[in-house]
């Protein structure tokens, strides 16, 4: 399994209870993808850089987790569907190099 961090940003105008169902759905997808979550971190409501669907602003939340190799492409397509998250993304989490 690798590492990765998905940084997603929903809708502003969720309220705490929507919010919190939302993390554990996308924890949920996340461990039905035999994934691991290590780590979320609720980042708040911040200005978006630029009006993405009529929205100026958004609710990030970063979450740090493994994968299988396939996992992240599965995940892409289970988040794109969910209409409560604007925006997202996956990247690939490098493990701290020593020289």
């Amino acid at each position: 399994m690798k590492n990765y961090e998905l940084l997603y940003v929903t809708r502003p105008d969720l309220t705490d209870q929507d919010l919190g169902t939302l993390r554990s759905d996308v924890q949920n997808k996340i461990t039905s993808l035999d994934g691991v979550v290590e780590k979320e971190d609720p980042w708040g409501k911040r200005q978006l850089a630029y009006e993405v669907k009529d929205m100026t602003e958004g609710i990030y939340t970063l979450v740090t987790m493994q994968l299988p190799s396939e996992g992240p492409v599965k995940l892409r397509d289970q988040l794109k569907i969910d209409e409560r998250i604007i925006r997202y993304l996956i990247t690939t989490k490098d493990r701290k190099r020593t020289s």
